[in-house]
């Protein structure tokens, strides 16, 4: 999308160079323009780097003033802009321009804080509003577009990006040690609003805050997300998923430059290419066709290809495809590519697959990518996350005929059930089977044990019921996740990824069906396959969970030359790991993913201290 970066100082202006640096740390953001505005007296400083969707000329160029003085920068895209801007005309607004973002200017002078509530899109914004001297702040219902933040007491910086706000704030890099042992321990990021770098924060997705001009921060939210329907009138609304999705879609096809989408062999791609092809005949921006991943030296068990080739035929037969076809070994500087764009530890290497996709759809020429993201989260799609909570719920409350229907389910392995249980175990017998596992014991016994009281957080974050981790999945955590490996590839070769499941309307929809409704012995997404089932192929809608985008990758870290790491990792990481354990478990349990976490751990570090601001 874009890259904004905002600096809101209570003395004297910002160091010209310091806004220099963080512009550059967004400019991949934003490769079509630069532009900033300077206020109260330098400071208040509002910087953009622009990827044009909207209104490519410059009637779309930022910061974007409105005719009353407000100041917007603005990243994201409203994809119900046309149908705000017609509203807006009748109240007797007029527009200059052919973007969204001056539609968000006069809906704020329209109708003030309420306009977000009237916002289809996703958003990261800061508005300066002239006659109060207020800075609005602004991110979206779920979080799809990134905001970071540093305070102290007479400033606050926000960003696109952590190292922007690094370069911004002139702030040491000093790691989060209980960020890193969550990662360090179950693979854990964006799980709240801390990140991995002390100080800086996410904004909360939803959130409205108002800083006013002495620099006084109110938070507040302008969205929350609804309860969970009673079953039957959940059922119901499963009814209406087709036709939100189609419509979610529909919003998402427009751009005034090229869009691509990305297919493989399973349902969410599967549905969203459905409901592509079902409007083809209406779409006004240029579609590239559907874009596979797959192998070509090795991986074939993993290569999804063919079937995405098929589900193409059925749902969209007059729509190009291409075949991406790569090596499922990536190389290290595949890694290092990958990791510099997600800017913090990722919990699998598979995620490079989407990187190496994207650049193909760029070369191509798309601009705009529709993906399949969030459907998992919001639908309950990971059976081995979910049905050993379910195993777990219905022996521990005593259903046992509820408890064999899931244990003797194809898609839950009876290793992933007892690990469930495990997390339940009295504390101390918990901690010293932890301290055994190969991932755990490359951590120097120091920081393992300095952490017991997180390891015991964790514990009754993992023992969470199947409802209430569904919330956390589907509100944060897992989904904003995935949300930050979408946006930060995408971002990387100057693309927008968009996904219809975002749209706030098809999560509010599966938010209100209990995920005793999503998920059972049959696997997960089962209000996606019962509403689905019309439209794709049999072997779609009733095949096992895919293994996903990526998969292969995630076997090979053994096969990385990490010699150079090992043997001088990063100063910050020798506190937390040791580097000769490591390397002798990598040469043990090569294939095992998750010494991924420490490996990873240990690049990111080494980027930090190399190539960071």
């Amino acid at each position: 999308m874009c890259g904004i970066v905002v600096a809101s100082l209570n003395s004297s202006p910002m160091e010209p160079h310091r806004l220099d640096l963080a512009m550059a740390c967004v400019a991949h953001r934003g490769p079509d323009g630069e532009g900033r505005v300077s206020r109260r007296h330098g400071r208040l400083i509002m910087g953009h780097r622009r990827l044009s969707i909207f209104d490519p000329g410059a009637g779309g160029h930022q910061p974007m003033l409105g005719p009353s003085g407000d100041c917007l920068v603005f990243n994201g895209c409203i994809y119900n802009y046309l149908e705000l801007r017609s509203e807006l005309i009748a109240l007797g607004h007029g527009f200059r321009t052919g973007s969204d973002t001056e539609v968000v200017l006069a809906a704020w002078r329209e109708w003030g804080e309420a306009a977000f509530s009237r916002f289809n899109g996703t958003w990261a914004l800061a508005l300066h509003d002239a006659a109060s001297d207020r800075l609005v702040i602004s991110r979206d219902r779920l979080g799809v577009r990134p905001l970071y933040m540093f305070r102290q007491p007479g400033r606050m910086i926000l960003a696109s990006e952590i190292r922007a706000v690094v370069a911004a704030s002139g702030q040491p890099v000093r790691v989060d040690a209980v960020q890193a042992f969550d990662f360090l321990s179950l693979g854990l990021s964006d799980h709240q609003d801390r990140t991995m770098v002390d100080g800086i924060t996410q904004v909360p997705a939803g959130a409205l805050w108002v800083e006013d001009s002495q620099g006084a921060l109110t938070r507040r939210r302008y969205h929350d997300w609804p309860e969970p329907l009673p079953a039957p009138e959940a059922a119901q609304a499963i009814k209406h998923l087709p036709r939100l999705l189609t419509s979610a879609t529909g919003l998402r096809l427009r751009a005034h430059v090229p869009v691509a989408a990305q297919l493989s062999g399973g349902m969410d791609s599967g549905a969203v290419a459905w409901a592509i092809g079902s409007q083809a005949q209406s779409m006004t921006a240029p579609f590239l066709g559907f874009f596979s991943y797959g192998y070509d030296r090795g991986g074939e068990e993993y290569n999804e290809i063919q079937a995405a080739r098929q589900t193409r035929d059925h749902v969209a037969a007059a729509a190009s495809f291409h075949e991406v076809r790569v090596d499922p070994t990536p190389s290290l500087d595949d890694i290092e590519a990958f990791l510099a764009a997600q800017e913090v530890p990722v919990s699998t290497p598979s995620p490079v697959a989407g990187l190496r996709l994207y650049r193909a759809m760029r070369k191509a020429g798309a601009v705009v990518a529709l993906t399949g993201d969030g459907s998992d989260e919001l639908f309950a799609g990971y059976t081995r996350r979910y049905l050993p909570v379910a195993w777990r719920d219905a022996v521990r409350s005593g259903a046992l005929a509820e408890g064999w229907d899931y244990w003797s389910s194809p898609e839950l392995h009876w290793r992933d059930g007892l690990a469930r249980l495990v997390w339940s175990l009295p504390f101390p017998a918990l901690s010293a089977l932890m301290a055994r596992r190969t991932h755990m014991a490359v951590l120097t016994d120091d920081f393992r044990l300095s952490h017991d009281d997180r390891l015991r957080d964790l514990a009754v974050r993992q023992s969470l019921p199947l409802a209430e981790l569904g919330r956390v999945d589907a509100q944060g955590g897992a989904l904003s996740q995935i949300l930050r490996y979408a946006d930060r590839n995408a971002m990387a070769v100057g693309m927008e990824s968009r996904s219809p499941f975002l749209d706030y309307r098809v999560a509010e929809l599966a938010m209100r069906l209990p995920m005793t409704l999503k998920v059972s012995g049959r696997g997960g997404k089962l209000p996606l396959r019962d509403a689905m089932a019309p439209f794709l192929p049999p072997r779609v809608i009733g095949g096992a969970k895919n293994r996903g985008l990526g998969h292969a990758e995630q076997f090979r870290v053994g096969s990385l030359d990490l010699g150079d790491l090992l043997a001088e990792p990063p100063k910050a990481a020798s506190e937390m790991i040791n580097a000769g354990r490591l390397a002798r478990a990598l040469r043990q349990h090569p294939s095992d993913p998750r010494l991924w976490w420490p490996v990873c751990f240990l690049l990111w570090l080494r980027q930090v201290e190399r190539q960071w601001p």
